[in-house]
């Protein structure tokens, strides 16, 4: 303690003057043994609103990468001829889908912001899966 300083100090609970070496006030109770906690941070709906509109482009990509490669299918054994092309297109375009779900599945949780990241990325041509993208990538400090 410093030479002139009084032996006592002020309650934070109820700012009465209580003794410096006091572990509980006497006339509020506030206990100055418990360490005060840090502050919590508070968790963003940004990566949960990313993650819903990754999932729509994601499933938009089911449906488009489905419809491909059923219409490749079609004309395969059709008069059109072979057009495994088309197949592989489409089964490349569920496959990327699949991925990005995986990525809204992580950015839902708050896990792994990497791999939200990528699954945001893989939809960027759907401007529900930019504006995903961006809400996860704004979010990162939300992520475990």
């Amino acid at each position: 303690m410093a030479s002139g300083s009084s032996g006592t100090r002020n309650c934070v609970g109820c700012g009465r003057a209580i003794a410096w070496d006091a572990n509980v006030c006497p006339y509020c109770g506030h206990d100055f043994r418990v360490q005060m906690a840090p502050p919590k941070k508070e968790k963003s709906g940004l990566p949960i609103a990313g993650g819903v509109l990754i999932i729509i482009a994601s499933l938009m990509y089911f449906a488009i990468g489905g419809i491909i490669a059923a219409g490749s299918t079609l004309a395969l054994f059709g008069t059109l001829g072979a057009s495994s092309i088309g197949i592989l297109c489409g089964v490349v375009i569920i496959v990327l889908g699949i991925v990005a779900l995986l990525g809204c599945a992580f950015a839902v949780m708050r896990k792994h912001f990497g791999l939200a990241v990528l699954g945001g990325v893989l939809v960027i041509p759907s401007i529900l899966g930019l504006i995903g993208l961006i809400l996860v990538a704004v979010s990162h400090d939300s992520f475990d």
